[in-house]
């Protein structure tokens, strides 16, 4: 590596923001497949990891656990600061935060309906889909925020696939002996 290469680097790495950790990207199929595999979880995990992002970004003492916690009061906000965010990097795509907010709102008290009809609020992820999309563009247009493509599945991410398709094959066969007595 030449003088001048190692310059570039250095430079290119020190625009880098030290105070927001490396952000990993997740493909919106693949957030949507670990969402419905997790029962609705993956999302609270993703919520959870974006108020992170928010709150070392703007160098915040706020609580992302807390925020996780009463996501009633908090998703709204966090919504329309990823339409924020991104619409700063110049994001084209359409993302409408009341909506999505009001729609998982709706898709979330589905749970209280009998079976299999309850299944019908693990849909919520649908909604989330938007801010993912936006959410990825934005940091992606980020020179100061290190990013990585999340290619594949990671062990953790495997784990889930394993025990969720698990949970599923349960609840499939749950539904089935219900249906027959």
């Amino acid at each position: 590596m030449t003088t001048q290469d190692e310059s570039a680097y250095i430079d290119k790495s020190a625009i880098y923001d030290a105070a927001i950790e490396p952000q990993y990207l997740i493909k919106e199929s693949k957030f949507l497949l670990l969402s419905i595999l997790t029962f609705g979880l993956y999302p609270v995990w993703w919520i959870y990891k974006t108020w992170v992002f928010f709150i070392q970004r703007e160098r915040s003492d706020a609580s992302p656990a807390i925020r996780v916690v009463f996501n009633f009061f908090f998703l709204l906000p966090l919504l329309n600061r990823i339409r924020q965010f991104a619409r700063q990097k110049a994001y084209q795509g359409n993302s409408y935060p009341l909506v999505s907010f009001i729609l998982i709102l709706g898709t979330s008290f589905c749970s209280i309906f009998p079976p299999p009809f309850f299944l019908i609020c693990i849909l919520t992820c649908v909604f989330l889909l938007p801010a993912v999309k936006a959410l990825n563009y934005a940091i992606q247009q980020s020179p100061e925020i290190l990013s990585y493509e999340d290619e594949g599945f990671r062990t953790r991410q495997m784990v889930l696939v394993v025990i969720g398709s698990i949970f599923w094959v349960l609840i499939v066969i749950g539904l089935i002996g219900q249906a027959i007595n």
